[in-house]
């Protein structure tokens, strides 16, 4: 019967070998935590500059629930009293919170039979048309009792509300007729490095909910009805799968820190 007993080197070679598989695991998770910088570039189009990609965008129409202000422009001062009241006449002057709760209170809300009730005009149907459709038709009704005058119509209750990975989530009001998904997520503060570039939108209808994902990575997404928001839309940013597994929270530098003075020390003291 032999027996084989290995070389003291050989061991001294297996021990090293072992004590770097830590550090090899270590870098490996470290690696599978960071987001490819491909995944945070937004509108990424590899055509060229010059490239032009068209588009439509849709049409806000004014629905049931909405709050308008109307406003009837004229020279005579009498007229403008009697079609305009007080608060609406007021309304603008303010600023921040206060303005957006006068908005609230004086502006004119589209009831569920589509109809705005105005000084003189009374019952104005409204829903299902645009702000210049509605601005065209009370116009013309304004024709009746004065000459020349003008009808200004905005929708002020435009608000949408920003959650997840970004840097500010929260709800926000809008004074643009043209806001973009982009507009919000600037808004917000940017997307951390841990927000998912697949962006949902959230659309209340008068069927309910519409639900769609938009992938601002993709320069495509311009052309989306959903790029450009609507009041009251949900925009929603997940987080990567890296940080859903709890790889975000991980002290990667603390351990890695550790473990390599841990084998500069083990390394040391063999030799």
């Amino acid at each position: 019967m032999s027996f084989y007993f290995p070389q003291s080197g050989n061991l001294k070679v297996k021990r090293k070998k072992n004590f770097f598989y830590p550090l090899w695991i270590m870098l490996f998770l470290a690696a599978a935590s960071c987001t490819p910088h491909k995944k945070l570039v937004y509108l990424q189009h590899q055509a060229e500059v010059s490239d032009t990609l068209m588009f439509t965008r849709p049409d806000y129409l004014i629905k049931p629930g909405d709050i308008l202000h109307i406003r009837v422009l004229t020279l005579d001062e009498e007229s403008d009293m009697i079609f305009n009241n007080e608060e609406t006449r007021g309304m603008g002057s303010g600023s921040g919170a206060r303005n957006n709760i006068s908005v609230f209170l004086h502006g004119y809300s589209v009831g569920d039979d589509g109809n705005v009730k105005m000084p003189v005009l009374g019952n104005v149907t409204v829903a299902g048309k645009t702000i210049a459709e509605a601005t065209v038709d009370i116009e013309k009704m304004v024709a009746d009792y004065l000459i020349d005058a003008t009808v200004v119509i905005k929708l002020v209750n435009f608000s949408i509300t920003v959650l997840g990975e970004v840097r500010r989530p929260g709800n926000y009001y809008i004074y643009d007729n043209q806001f973009s998904i982009m507009d919000a997520i600037g808004l917000a503060g940017d997307m951390t490095d841990y927000g998912n570039r697949k962006v949902n939108v959230v659309r209340q209808t008068a069927d309910g909910a519409t639900f769609a994902t938009l992938d601002v990575t993709d320069s495509k997404a311009v052309v989306s009805e959903f790029y450009y928001l609507q009041p009251n839309d949900i925009v929603y940013v997940e987080p990567h799968r890296v940080k859903r597994l709890g790889f975000a929270q991980f002290p990667f530098g603390v351990v890695f820190s550790a473990i390599t003075t841990t084998l500069l020390l083990i390394n040391f003291f063999s030799n």
